[in-house]
């Protein structure tokens, strides 16, 4: 029988190398903005949606990819493989896990298609695609491959700083007294991912304050694997902090690197244009 294959989206960040050697499907994702949908395929540059919501007040903004995506693929892959994963971005924030599961039904007898929440997404999203493909190239089940993914998914963090309060505001995640308040008194609220879903961790009144934050959560885990600081596509006054938060992070972890990256899209629906955070992998 053949391999089992992967399926996920483009906010997974995957190098082309990657995609190509381990024949990983990258499907398109839709951001919607309002009125407004912009599509990113693979390869997309991600800055001038960034950009627009830069520009612009908050409104309601959703990611998703379609469930005629899905099934497409499905039906493609079918024809090649009995054993299909999805992995996408929590289904607490981008719609993708949903759809995806609504388009595996229609396969239900005729290809076994597991989809997997990640609880995660940007890189934490990337590591468990990458783990997932190399088990299928190496020729592990399907069954093999879906507890792999799982025993990876509670050592992954992401944490983070927002400027902006006004996408957690048409998020339903604070009222819009808080957001006025909070702007008003320039608090920067420290954000979690816990369980898939971004929930408040504490708040501090300047940049500096929340870098020192990020700094004293990754410092807490007894063991750390790897950190990669998240950064938004486009220059701003947070991403001149990169260079203080790896200092710090330095200093608190002698002699580890930290790669820097951009975080995604579906992140950015939730968090706005102008975050900074890190994602911690403590090794399953």
């Amino acid at each position: 029988m053949a391999n089992a294959r992967i399926v996920t989206d483009v906010t997974a960040d995957l190098e082309p190398e990657v995609i190509e050697r381990l024949k990983i499907e990258v499907l398109p994702v839709d951001i919607q903005l309002g009125s407004e949908t912009y599509r990113l395929n693979q390869g997309d540059s991600w800055e001038p949606l960034f950009r627009r919501m830069t520009d612009s007040p908050a409104r309601g903004a959703k990611a998703t990819v379609s469930s005629n995506e899905f099934q497409q693929t499905f039906a493609r892959l079918n024809r090649e493989t009995e054993e299909i994963l999805v992995l996408v971005s929590s289904g607490k924030l981008s719609d993708a896990y949903h759809q995806a599961r609504a388009a595996a039904r229609s396969f239900l007898g005729r290809c076994r298609i597991v989809v997997l929440d990640s609880l995660s997404a940007s890189w934490g999203l990337s590591l468990m695609v990458k783990a997932a493909a190399e088990a299928a190239d190496r020729g592990r089940s399907l069954d093999e491959i879906v507890r792999l993914v799982r025993g990876l998914l509670p050592h992954v963090y992401l944490v983070f700083f927002v400027e902006r309060l006004d996408y957690l505001e048409h998020g339903g995640r604070i009222g819009p007294a808080q957001a006025l308040l909070g702007t008003m008194l320039q608090i920067k609220p420290l954000l979690l991912i816990e369980d898939g879903e971004i929930v408040s961790m504490e708040k501090v009144r300047t940049r500096l304050q929340a870098v020192e934050k990020l700094v004293d959560f990754v410092a807490e885990f007894a063991r750390v694997q790897q950190v990669v600081i998240l950064q938004s596509p486009v220059n701003n006054e947070i991403n001149d902090l990169v260079e203080e938060l790896t200092t710090q992070l330095g200093i608190a972890l002698p002699g580890k690197k930290f790669e820097s990256i951009k975080y995604d899209p579906v992140l950015a629906c939730h968090l706005g244009p102008e975050a900074l955070g890190v994602v911690v992998y403590e090794g399953a």
